[in-house]
């Protein structure tokens, strides 16, 4: 949700100028931040945020306590978890989202039959303009009295559109976790966990974390959350949610997004897993061997102990089953590329004409980014399983170092693109690499 009288100067994207389509070979974000999380919040802190000044980064849980943060709020727990990791993130970023709760949206007209308390809200109508109020007197009943009421302003915004706003206005993290209202519903809960992944999935950018505190059979069931962020990755081809199944607290879907983040920030110039990585400010599943195949067969999370020594997630997976490490690394990939050809046009000290000299500049460019995680380990040199592209590859070609980019001449191009001063279209085509999660190992003894 936009407020253009409160917003700061809008930070516009350059999708419009350079427009990335990536094709994976086992299946991205314009920002340039990958190991940063956000928590959204339904309480702010009094005095400080607002809808114009919905969030702030914090780099510590100090920093947030000397800001007014109540140690026992549900911001500073999820924040301890997401900061109780090793590696730990350098920085959070608290955001708010300002909705009624949700007893005061199921608010019905006054009676003055009702013993109302405080606390409680109700609807009043006056010269046929109803307003919704909460009440600050005790055992209130009778006729209508405005000073045993506040009014309360009526607030419907959704954490995924308090998230859009916070990017518009300059946010920058990579992940998200979302904290509930406390008396917020199940089937809303899930609704907005789907916005949150709806909204990075049209910002081609980020993945949300959550976690379900609940029994194994509501975890898996047709219905559930792991199933829903399931189905809605299967539509939308893109997974941009981690669901990690809990054992008491949700919060420890925030240690995950932590170790994520920390992880990423570490691993700057190497590639990493998430799968089987400790999350010390998480609370290891007391599960059965076949609870957690249900529960990754929805492509939701576990965190077990499986050593005496060592509790660690299983699988690291987004919704669509995608790893979240694979997930990142494409982002990343995505976003160098898309800043570098728009450096290249908006640097070139001359005009760069329509013509194929410098399509291979854009080519040449892409190649050495995507060179680089070759190095790292992100891509490998593998054949192509995906669909065929006619004339450019066909299923079972080889792409060395994991990674191809075609071009067509402008000899084909058309006039009216010619005349738009449109370069002509890369397609880039990737083989991500992959990571060994299980091995089988013969041992044949000779007596």
């Amino acid at each position: 949700m936009l407020f253009a009288s409160e917003r700061m100067k809008r930070m516009l994207n350059i999708d419009p100028i350079v427009q990335i389509d990536v094709r994976v070979g086992t299946s991205t974000a314009s920002v340039g931040v990958f190991d940063v999380g956000a928590i959204l919040g339904s309480t702010p802190v009094s005095g400080y945020f607002d809808m114009s000044n919905r969030y702030k980064e914090y780099t510590s849980l100090a920093a947030m306590v000397a800001d007014g943060f109540q140690t026992t709020s549900d911001e500073y727990k999820a924040a301890a978890k997401y900061f109780g990791v090793d590696p730990a993130p350098s920085k959070v970023v608290m955001i708010y989202y300002f909705a009624n709760p949700a007893a005061a949206d199921a608010a019905v007209e006054y009676d003055s039959a009702h013993t109302y308390n405080v606390g409680d809200y109700c609807k009043h109508t006056e010269s046929t303009v109803t307003k919704l109020y909460c009440c600050k007197t005790n055992s209130t009943t009778g006729a209508w009295d405005s000073s045993k009421w506040d009014e309360v302003t009526t607030v419907n915004e959704s954490p995924a559109e308090a998230m859009l706003d916070a990017i518009d206005r300059g946010a920058e993290f990579y992940a998200a976790y979302y904290i509930p209202k406390a008396d917020e519903t199940t089937s809303n809960i899930n609704r907005y966990i789907a916005g949150i992944a709806s909204a990075f999935d049209s910002q081609n950018r980020g993945v949300v974390f959550y976690g379900f505190a609940g029994t194994v059979a509501d975890a898996i069931d047709d219905s559930g959350i792991f199933a829903t962020m399931q189905a809605a990755s299967a539509a939308s081809k893109v997974g941009r949610a981690v669901g990690l199944y809990c054992t008491s607290s949700i919060d420890d879907a925030a240690g995950l997004m932590g170790a994520a983040m920390g992880l990423s920030r570490v691993n700057r110039n190497s590639a990493f897993a998430l799968c089987y990585k400790s999350v010390a400010s998480a609370t290891a599943n007391n599960l059965t061997q076949t609870e957690v195949e249900s529960i990754k067969e929805v492509n939701g999370n576990v965190y077990v102990q499986r050593t005496r020594a060592r509790a660690f997630v299983e699988n690291g997976a987004t919704s669509n089953g995608m790893r979240f490490d694979e997930t990142l690394y494409v982002d990343r990939m995505t976003f160098e590329i898309q800043q570098a050809i728009y450096e290249l046009i908006a640097n070139s000290a001359t005009k760069l004409p329509q013509v194929d000299s410098t399509s291979a500049i854009f080519i040449n460019e892409i190649h050495d980014i995507l060179d680089g995680y070759y190095n790292i380990g992100v891509l490998e040199t593998n054949q192509w399983r995906g669909a065929s592209i006619d004339g450019m590859i066909e299923k079972g070609d080889f792409v060395e170092h994991g990674h191809a980019e075609f071009v067509d001449s402008f000899d084909i191009q058309t006039e009216e693109d010619r005349i738009a001063h449109k370069a002509m279209p890369i397609t880039v085509l990737l083989c991500l690499s992959g990571s060994v999660e299980s091995i089988s190992i013969t041992v044949d003894v000779q007596t």
